[in-house]
């Protein structure tokens, strides 16, 4: 294939994603990220790409790559997991938060339009009438909307080199259950939000104690900071949903660091949720001959360290950006 054959298959650049606060290496990233969403084996959406698979479609170094996935994390539009030993990751498009997006700046494209119209001075208004109605030339064409926008095909060599069927993203992992079909509205009782993905205070103190133990643990070799709104919400079906109490859910959590094989498979609270059943089997079966099968018993330790975190007296929780 020739390098102007090359040229001529251009990565879909959709300009519309600027304008959602991302910035144009976040708009490009973001682009790739919905062309790959169909693409996928994975049928919840996930996959896999490498930095240097980024690089490769894209050109957007590192830092690039960093700070674009880091404003699409923050503005609910991309959600990244990180799965297996070695850990690799996935990442998925949050397509809910991206349409409601999409409808408001179309929205506001529109009271934009409309304002300009009705803004003309009255000595004008003949004139700004016929200027509004006019129908767009025929030799233009008829004007897309956002909704209307179509990705395009990326290149056939970078398709063929990125989607054999031995890849990582022929894998599917596991992801963290949505609430379908919902709308996403302001939590009155949400201590932090991110499209559909909230919790409480309680909730997001846990996921903050979590994320804080991991650090402790894995040193210089600790991930990126994730998105806590996620974790919250992790942690606030766990309750509501599964019946899980807070004292619980850290105990377990505790167990699976300290555990020489689940330190390295439970590294997130939708992790840690998904396995609960299989993981409180081992860990009751794994008690020394004589100790108490009581939970309650078990948890004792860790829940006065839970106490203690709440009241200020477990030290320096790490701060995220709400």
């Amino acid at each position: 294939m020739s390098t102007i054959e090359l040229m001529s298959r251009p990565i879909a650049f959709h300009r519309a994603y600027v304008d959602l606060g991302v910035g144009i290496t976040g708009a490009l990233m973001l682009s790739q990220c919905v062309y790959w969403r169909t693409r996928t084996s994975n049928s919840d959406g996930w996959f896999y790409k490498s930095q240097t698979e980024w690089q490769q479609e894209t050109g957007m170094g590192r830092r690039e790559q960093e700070t674009a996935r880091k404003r699409l994390v923050q503005a609910g539009f991309l959600e990244e997991d990180r799965r297996g030993v070695p850990a690799k990751l996935y990442f998925r498009v949050n397509t809910d938060a991206l349409e409601a997006a999409l409808e408001g700046l179309s929205s506001r494209m529109a009271e934009s339009a409309n304002q300009e119209c009705t803004d003309k001075p009255s000595s004008m208004a003949e004139s700004a009438n016929q200027e509004c109605a006019k129908t767009p030339n025929s030799s233009v064409g008829k004007r897309q909307s956002i909704t209307e926008i179509t990705t395009e095909t990326t290149s056939e060599i970078t398709a063929e080199r990125t989607s054999e069927p031995n890849r990582p993203d022929s894998i599917e992992p596991t992801s963290n259950e949505s609430e379908q079909n919902a709308q996403v509205p302001d939590r009155p009782g949400a201590a932090i939000q991110s499209g559909k993905h909230w919790g409480t205070e309680e909730d997001l103190m846990l996921a903050d104690g979590m994320w804080s133990d991991l650090v402790n643990q894995l040193g210089d070799d600790s991930p990126r900071q994730p998105n806590m709104a996620a974790w919250a919400n992790s942690v606030r079906l766990m309750r509501e949903r599964d019946g899980r109490k807070i004292v619980h859910i850290n105990a377990l959590w505790h167990w699976c660091r300290q555990h020489s094989f689940w330190a390295a498979n439970i590294q997130s609270p939708a992790k840690l949720r998904e396995k609960w059943s299989q993981l409180a089997m081992q860990r009751n079966r794994e008690r020394e001959p004589g100790q108490s099968n009581d939970i309650e018993s078990h948890n004792r330790e860790v829940g006065m360290s839970w106490a203690q975190r709440r009241s200020g007296q477990a030290g320096e929780v790490i701060q995220h950006e709400r």
